[in-house]
């Protein structure tokens, strides 16, 4: 998209004048771009993106507006909306942060403690009755993926090119797990649900003096163990990497039986559409060589690795 149509649509829909621009490339999210905008006065970061839903905005200013510590503040529009609609996409905007990725940076233990209690607050909010139950049950993401699984196992039965190439040897290798994730899904939970961010992972962390959890398009009303199956194994460098951080993060989330038969759901589901969307991006872009390494540590010693190991 152009840039001086950007800075048109930030006029009209929520009187910004911008007179600063900077494209901003970062995580999977191939149907979203996200820009720096600077006005006079401020810095904003936006985003024009297709995924996700409306609920996890309407969540992100519902917790924003009551004051929970580490979810920006949504911009509103001129009409007092929380994003403005071009080409079917959602144009929305929030502060910017001048942080550092946790992925990339890293949190100390103390952070982690910090991290813990953020969830639990998240997780301990009381949305209106009306916004609660119009929240998704399920991942918006897994609804589409055996769709797309398809499209990539026709795609490598005749490879093109080297990274097409390795992505099917990548798939013989793996085929037991791959087939595992595609027809050996555990039973879902029926335990109580809570509002749950969908994809906390460190890559959606922003540091500075404070901790800040930014992307919220994949909210969904589930089982706790949703997100904390993301501080128990498999993330690699965007999740604890020690039994220290670990224990920090659950210290400051607080008392909670984990249910392991959700957290083995959990990490089922993540590991299927991680396989696949990674897979997927090996062979259509953007970065297609390191998709190709990210879904081949997936499957190696990765989510999908920890979730098939766990039913041998």
């Amino acid at each position: 998209m152009g840039e001086t149509l950007l800075r048109k649509w930030l006029l009209a829909d929520f009187g910004l004048e911008v007179v600063e621009l900077t494209p901003v490339a970062y995580g999977a999210d191939v149907a979203a771009q996200v820009w720096r905008a600077g006005t006079a006065t401020n810095a904003y970061a936006v985003k024009w993106s297709g995924a996700g839903t409306n609920t996890g905005h309407q969540v992100a200013a519902f917790l924003a507006d009551s004051g929970l510590p580490g979810v920006p503040e949504m911009i509103r529009t001129t009409e007092g909306g929380l994003w403005s609609v071009h080409a079917k996409k959602r144009l929305t905007i929030t502060p910017w942060i001048d942080g550092v990725r946790a992925a990339q940076g890293g949190l100390t233990e103390e952070q982690w403690s910090e991290y813990g209690v953020l969830i639990r607050r998240v997780h301990d909010s009381e949305p209106p009755h009306r916004l609660r139950d119009a929240l998704p049950v399920r991942s918006h993401i897994d609804v589409r993926t055996p769709a797309i699984a398809e499209q990539v196992r026709t795609r490598l039965e005749t490879p093109d090119g080297e990274v097409e190439e390795e992505l099917a040897a990548v798939w013989t290798q793996y085929e037991h797990v791959i087939t595992d994730l595609l027809t050996n899904r555990p039973p879902a939970p029926t335990g109580p649900r809570v509002v749950c961010h969908g994809d906390p992972h460190l890559g959606n962390v922003l540091v500075d003096e404070h901790l800040h959890l930014i992307d919220w398009d994949d909210v969904i009303y589930a089982p706790r163990e949703q997100d904390l199956m993301f501080m128990l194994g498999g993330m690699g460098d965007v999740g604890p990497t020690t039994p220290t951080q670990r224990d920090a993060f659950l210290t400051g989330y607080g008392p909670h039986a984990i249910d392991d038969d959700a957290i083995h759901y959990y990490r089922h589901v993540r590991a299927f559409e991680d396989v696949i969307g990674w897979s997927h991006q090996a062979i259509t872009g953007p970065d297609n060589k390191d998709a190709l390494t990210v879904a081949k540590g997936v499957l190696d010693h990765g989510l999908a690795a920890l979730a098939v190991s766990a039913e041998r």
